[in-house]
């Protein structure tokens, strides 16, 4: 399955040179300044802008390899303009776009989803959103969800990374599930509270 590939003339693929391609690109404004680059592979090709200050992630999209080859020409250029356009900084807690959803998770894992995304608490307060984590260890796939503003943690395990997350969705889901709760986290709190009395 060929992939464009970069070579004398920038970007080509089975169309020819792709010539609204670019090596990267800056987006963003002044005050939060991306670089913007283009990637392809048998897969498909993937948009992403990492900040210029510390390469952290900003925005991304990704098109399957098919859906691409249906492009022609004018509809690639079209979609990686268009794209480009709408990095931005984000206006608020959730961003320019909105909340942030995944239709498979949502219907797959929505207490999950939740979590990793609800930029509000029930209140109507902001709240950050929680980090997932995912990785393997001794023949296992680990995740951790992690609540970012009281710093408790839920671990879940699984044969496969599919398990993993169903487990930690089953948790969630419980009445009472077994968050954990940094000693960091636990001291910081003791000094706060120290200090108070």
């Amino acid at each position: 399955m060929p992939s464009p590939l970069f070579g004398r003339f920038g970007w080509a693929d089975d169309l020819g040179p792709l010539w609204f391609l670019r090596e990267r690109w800056a987006v963003g404004p002044p005050w939060r300044s991306s670089w913007a680059r283009f990637y392809a592979s048998p897969r498909g090709v993937a948009l992403q802008a990492h900040t210029k200050k510390g390469g952290f992630p900003y925005a991304g999209t990704f098109v399957p390899w098919p859906l691409w080859c249906d492009l022609d020409y004018r509809h690639k250029e079209d979609f990686v303009m268009g794209w480009l356009r709408q990095v931005r900084r984000p206006e608020g807690p959730l961003g320019s776009g909105g909340l942030a959803t995944d239709p498979e998770w949502l219907q797959e894992y929505p207490a999950l989803h939740e979590y990793v995304t609800l930029g509000t608490n029930p209140d109507g307060s902001v709240r950050r959103t929680s980090t997932l984590t995912l990785f393997a260890e001794s023949g296992t796939w680990k995740c951790f969800l992690n609540e970012r503003d009281s710093g408790a943690s839920l671990c879940a395990s699984g044969d496969t990374v599919s398990g993993a997350l169903a487990a930690l969705e089953v948790m969630l889901e419980g009445e009472t599930p077994p968050w954990r709760f940094s000693d960091r986290q636990a001291a910081a709190n003791g000094r706060r509270k120290g200090k108070g009395s």
